[in-house]
């Protein structure tokens, strides 16, 4: 096997959230990647440009993830999320080890041509979303152990120094209505983005989900602020897109605009909380996403 590379991006990010234990993870990396490959008989090619873990063609059918064993397990969770899901709608997982210390790890079907959403336009790429959440919605019917509340995505009650003290107030309040009014809940994405669909032939799979037990509108949320830098600056022109992205995905996702609308607000204000608690200041895209919206 080619020596294992451990990419500097991932390096860089497993130390800045584990200290010297994320560093010393990213050194047992060739060992445990050269373990992984023996298991299940794969050969393992040069790892994509992640940063949160480390992922790799295996052969021409399957990819490699590797995950810090921390405790989010989104590894282990994903993992759940896929098993779910069964191929309908999202990448097949085809192996997993995910209740070991030092990692847990997928052996996942690769998509070909594989290439995702960012580059196509609204009227093509938000059908495509709101259609590929839909089959999960419908095949999720069952809720993996793992699985995540939507309440428990962000303490938006108590909200951070750093944003609108109102804006946050809002989005809580509109969370737990959002919540109290939510019919059959299913199995969402959670992340649900253009870059985490892939064209597989002539049909969309989803990666990477976060697994999010609710409200079906809730994929709509992330959709609609990406891609990242498509949001224009001017307010009337910022509405006037997300409510025309709202009239292209919401339909094909078979849930209510209205309640799409409330989860953008949601999520745009979630997404704000996590980039102040990251250190990464105020995110006055995602805060405008929520204040024309609200």
């Amino acid at each position: 096997m080619r020596p294992v590379v451990v990419p500097a991006a991932l390096r860089s990010a497993m130390t800045a959230a584990h200290g010297p234990a994320g560093a010393a993870w990213c050194d047992r990396l060739p060992g445990l990647v050269a373990g992984y490959a023996d298991r299940w008989g794969v050969p393992v090619g040069e790892p994509f440009p992640v940063a949160h873990h480390w992922v790799a063609p295996a052969g021409a059918g399957a990819v490699l993830k590797i995950g810090y064993p921390a405790s989010e397990r989104d590894v282990a969770r994903e993992a759940a999320m896929l098993a779910t899901w069964a191929g309908h709608g999202a990448v097949r997982l085809l192996a997993a080890d995910v209740g070991g210390d030092d990692a847990e790890a997928v052996l996942l079907e690769r998509v070909h041509p594989g290439t995702d959403l960012t580059a196509a336009p609204d009227e093509e790429a938000l059908p495509l979303l709101g259609r590929v959440a839909r089959a999960l919605h419908t095949a999720g019917r069952a809720r993996p152990a793992l699985a995540l509340d939507a309440a428990a995505l962000a303490d938006l009650h108590a909200g951070h120094p750093a944003l609108p003290r109102a804006l946050s107030t809002i989005a809580a309040d509109l969370l737990d209505d959002l919540q109290a009014t939510c019919g059959a809940p299913v199995l969402c994405h959670g992340d649900l983005h253009h870059g985490n669909v892939l064209r597989s032939g002539t049909a969309t799979v989803v990666i990477d989900p976060r697994g999010v037990w609710g409200d079906p509108a809730l994929d709509v949320g992330v959709a609609l602020l990406n891609p990242l830098g498509s949001l224009p600056a001017e307010r009337t022109d910022l509405r006037a897109l997300l409510e025309r992205r709202l009239a292209l995905i919401c339909p094909a996702m078979g849930v209510d605009i209205d309640r799409g609308r409330g989860w953008t607000v949601v999520s745009a204000v979630v997404s704000a909380l996590w980039t102040a608690q990251d250190g990464g200041g105020v995110d006055d895209t995602a805060l405008a996403v929520a204040d024309v919206l609200r």
